[in-house]
This record gives C-alpha cells, sequence and structure tokens, in this order.
C-alpha cells in the first residue's frame, strides 16, 4: 500500500490526536504514528487490515431483496392466519451463512439489528440467531426469481397460501 506524505501528515495528526482522547489505547496509537513519521510503508497496511472491502451495491441489494421477500411472506403468513406471531420455523428467515455467506450475514445484521430495520423478521426474539449455519443464496435467489414474477409490490405483500408454500420449495 502506498500513502502519499499528505495521506500520511493526515493520519498522523489523527493518531496523534487519538492518543489523547483515548489513553487507554494510546500506546497502540503512538505505534502507528511512529510508522507513519518513519515511512516504514510494509506497516502501513496494517493500518487499515481492520477495515473490510467493499460490498458491491448489487450485493446489498440483493439482500434487501430477501428481507423483503420475507417480510411478505410473514405479513402474509399473519393475515391468512389472523394472528401477530409466527412460530412454525418453517415460515421463518432462516439468515445467512456466517462462513460462506459472511457479507450477506454481515449486511443483514447490520440492517436488522444495528438499523433497527426488518424487526418483524426477528418474531419478538431479542436475540434471533440470523445464521443459518448452512448456504442459503442459492435457494434465496430461486425464491426471488418466483416472488418477482408476482407482479406488483402490493401484490407481492398479500400472498396466498399457496404463493408462500410455492416460494419456500424453490
Amino acid at each position: 500500500m502506498e500513502l502519499s506524505k499528505k495521506e500520511r501528515l493526515i493520519l498522523i495528526n489523527q493518531y496523534s490526536i487519538l492518543e489523547k482522547v483515548d489513553p487507554a489505547n494510546a500506546k497502540d496509537y503512538a505505534n502507528k504514528r511512529s510508522a507513519l513519521e518513519a515511512g516504514y510503508s510494509l506497516h502501513y497496511s496494517w493500518l487499515f487490515e481492520w477495515i473490510d472491502d467493499d460490498m458491491p451495491a448489487e450485493d446489498c441489494k440483493e439482500v434487501l431483496a430477501i428481507l423483503e421477500m420475507y417480510r411478505a411472506i410473514a405479513f402474509s403468513y399473519f393475515r391468512l392466519n389472523d394472528t401477530k406471531q409466527l412460530t412454525d420455523s418453517k415460515y421463518q428467515f432462516p439468515g445467512f451463512d456466517g462462513n460462506n455467506e459472511g457479507r450477506q450475514y454481515g449486511y443483514c445484521s447490520y440492517f436488522i439489528t444495528e438499523l433497527g430495520r426488518y424487526q418483524e423478521l426477528l418474531y419478538g426474539n431479542e436475540f434471533y440467531d440470523l445464521n443459518s449455519h448452512c448456504p442459503m443464496l442459492p435457494k434465496y435467489k430461486r425464491m426471488l426469481e418466483i416472488w418477482d414474477g408476482y407482479g406488483s409490490i402490493e401484490a407481492k405483500m398479500n400472498l396466498s397460501q399457496e404463493q408462500i408454500e410455492e416460494l419456500l420449495e424453490a
């Protein structure tokens, strides 16, 4: 990784500030600042190793489409069964595989847990596990192909029992 002198100066200043405002981690910040000041380019990448690569917008949109589809399944289930509880795990959102679909799992967790969106997909459980422990993306992609064929968003949010079953069997 290459950093210009200007970029290094900005980071040196940031680490100097962090040393003062976060005394518990001051030694770590001082080490990073020293590497930047001395121009130890091998260590530059170490400064950023905790920052993930970008997740493409299309992948983010796909996760949101999957969440929207499961929201439609939940709301349709509630309407069809005159209930506000979805206790049958067959109809619940299984999540993403934390090992093989880590980016999707992370984004899903961020969107539901940190942003507080799609709370109905937690099914009243504050600690609902969004890790499916097995790859789910291929199934979700098949489900989305079917769901996209259901027409308008209004039609998609008012699924019949047959449509719900068709989606889940994809």
